[in-house]
């Protein structure tokens, strides 16, 4: 068991390397002005979601390393909340809130769940393509989207071997979503080059 195991902690360190440099820049900067809350809270959620998933299928490494990265979504939260009360009450809110849908909900539902917290991460598709129709530079990093990608990739190899096609499912959804926008910031670069010359 532990060496399919080990797919899934591979996984989830790529998962966790994806969102550390900007959870870090927001810690060391002391406040998250111009980043999302929002988008920290959906992470967060999703972390959360995953991890008790993990805690209901006897998944080490889902749950250890959603864990991680919710503590690490959940830090980016507090810096970005000035008011630590609210900060502390809005991370227990959501975990709790989470983690017992999660936890306690038919399969069925769980699951719907789970996959609608991944489709709810993929707007960056529509908005790489509307990049592309303007013109517009953007601030997407494709290795960072890669080392997403590759992420997925040891996520369907530990789900295979683990036949659990709900976490299939959910990743090949984000792999697919991290190729297309890879391939749409391929094309913006150069077209905007193109334009350029």
């Amino acid at each position: 068991m532990f060496s399919i195991e080990i797919f899934g902690f591979i996984g989830g360190a790529l998962g966790i390397f994806f969102g550390l440099p900007q959870a870090l820049r927001v810690r060391r900067l002391g406040h998250g002005r111009g980043v999302s809350l929002i988008s920290w809270l959906l992470q967060l959620g999703v972390a959360t979601s995953w991890a008790a998933y993990g805690f209901d299928k006897n998944s080490p490494s889902l749950l250890a390393t959603n864990m991680a990265a919710g503590i690490i979504n959940a830090s980016v939260v507090w810096a970005i909340l000035d008011n630590r009360l609210r900060a502390t009450f809005a991370i227990a809110t959501l975990v709790a809130v989470v983690a017992g849908l999660v936890l306690t909900l038919p399969t069925g539902l769980a699951s719907a769940l789970l996959i609608s917290l991944v489709f709810a991460q993929s707007p960056q598709v529509y908005k790489s393509f509307k990049n592309i129709r303007i013109g517009k530079e953007s601030a997407v990093s494709v290795v960072a989207m890669s080392v997403s990608a590759m992420s997925g990739i040891f996520w369907i190899i530990y789900a295979v071997k683990i036949s659990d096609s709900l976490l299939v499912l959910c990743n090949a959804i984000v792999l697919s979503n991290n190729i297309a926008i890879i391939a749409l910031e391929i094309v913006g670069k150069r077209s905007r080059a193109l334009n350029a010359a």
